[in-house]
């Protein structure tokens, strides 16, 4: 069995939806963390690969990074 063809315009909106969908949870990750500075404190990893914090976080959430890797130290450069 085929599966049904979808039409090149609909497959371009429905990728122009995923990455503003993407965006907007980047935005919301990143004003948590505006909103937690103390969080900065955790160790994790910034995006240009050094260690940030010095305090181990507590359970297994993330701290300190959105999913992308944005850290409050680059909040100088939004």
């Amino acid at each position: 069995m085929n599966p049904v063809p979808v039409p090149r315009g609909l497959r371009r909106l429905l990728g122009l939806l995923r990455d503003f969908h993407d965006q907007q949870v980047e935005l919301a990750e990143r004003r948590r963390l505006l909103n937690r500075p103390w969080e900065e404190e955790f160790l994790h990893w910034g995006p240009d690969g050094s260690l940030h914090g010095h305090l181990a976080p507590p359970g297994r959430r993330r701290f300190g990074t959105t999913s992308s890797g944005w850290c409050l130290a680059l909040a100088g450069n939004l």
